[in-house]
């Protein structure tokens, strides 16, 4: 399969600095990530070279990753690798850049999903859709 990008955006009411804090604080990051799963795991490791670790034994599903380039609160890339846990086949290690460009009214935050197992209409964009629909309510709450 050939490489894509799933490139997904949302508006939140605050500054870069508040939006980039609700990406990395693991207490933060639980209460819009999965909420639905309130067994979901959150290990982050917020430097350059740290180590990501999000997982739900509830649904056996997660990710793990390492921050490439971490750059608060520009940004940061990730490597991303999705873990369902009774997956057999070979993992396949895909790329997350999120960036927060600040303006006058709050915060554009953009989510680059690159793979090279996206499938069109498939659950990648949906599930960053679901994620980034309630970023925006909590960061106003």
């Amino acid at each position: 399969m050939s490489e894509s990008t799933i490139t997904i955006s949302r508006h939140v009411p605050v500054d870069a600095a508040r939006a980039f804090r609700a990406w990395v604080d693991p207490a933060e990051l639980a209460r819009w990530w999965w909420p639905q799963w309130p067994d979901t795991t959150y290990e982050i490791d917020a430097r350059q070279g740290g180590e990501v670790r999000i997982h739900s034994a509830e649904v056996g599903m997660g990710i793990t990753g390492t921050f490439l380039d971490f750059d608060p609160p520009r940004g940061f890339t990730m490597t991303w690798v999705w873990g369902d846990d009774s997956r057999q086949e070979a993992v396949v290690e895909d790329t997350v850049d999120v960036r927060f460009v600040e303006g006058e009214d709050g915060t554009e935050v953009t989510v680059r999903h690159t793979s090279t197992e996206h499938v069109p209409d498939g659950g990648a964009e949906q599930g960053w859709n679901d994620m980034l629909d309630r970023l925006p309510g909590h960061l106003s709450g």
